[in-house]
């Protein structure tokens, strides 16, 4: 939403914002489910009243966006459990995508992982060219349940490790064991240590387990 001067410490010129920064064109709004609430709020009136108003100014300032949202998350679900306001979705849900899971598209992967990798290497390491065919395969075989942000992840990994203008179906292999080997959440890993306490007690117990 951008700032105006002196809104803040440090704040010593007049900042525009994103919605100020795309006038006339495109915002992208990516992981919208997973904005909060107060955010939300800021971003439905923008929505309703094409207006933004920069931090610490008392002038309102016209706009004309076009709003491209996404998100992992089911927004109706959310909107049920008051994560995810009512409004905001139907003023953002005009058109809607459902783009399938990563690996329901495998087709998808050779041309986005060969662009991940030209990007991954321009940043990195620009000696590294291409994957090797079997490495290609493997990528194209994976279950990818983190979806494209995970194939992200596994591409870096594999330019950050490999010496080789080609990257290996080993090393691809060992991006993907590195990927599925990530520390538990800590609701995770309590919720494992729970069931395996539980466990060990009914065994103790033979069954007899009383409160």
């Amino acid at each position: 939403f951008g700032h105006a001067r002196g809104a803040f410490t440090g704040a010593v010129s007049n900042r525009e914002g994103l919605f100020q920064a795309a006038e006339g064109g495109t915002l992208f709004l990516d992981e919208i489910g997973d904005m909060p609430a107060p955010l939300q709020v800021k971003l439905l009136r923008v929505l309703q009243e094409r207006k933004v108003r920069p931090l610490g100014s008392n002038r309102d300032i016209d706009i004309n966006v076009r709003i491209i949202s996404a998100t992992h998350r089911d927004l109706p679900k959310a909107m049920a459990r008051g994560e995810f306001r009512e409004d905001l979705y139907y003023r953002l849900n005009v058109v809607s995508l459902k783009i399938p899971a990563l690996a329901e598209r495998t087709e998808d992967i050779p041309l986005l992982a060969n662009h991940l990798l030209r990007q991954a290497a321009e940043r990195h390491k620009p000696f590294v060219r291409a994957f090797s065919t079997d490495a290609m395969k493997r990528l194209m075989t994976a279950s990818w349940p983190g979806n494209v942000r995970q194939l992200v992840n596994v591409i870096e990994q594999c330019v950050a490790l490999t010496s080789s203008p080609v990257i290996s179906d080993a090393l691809v292999e060992q991006a993907l064991e590195g990927e599925n080997t990530a520390l538990p959440t800590f609701v995770e890993a309590r919720n494992q240590f729970e069931l395996n306490y539980l466990r060990k007690l009914l065994q103790i117990t033979k069954g007899n387990v009383t409160h």
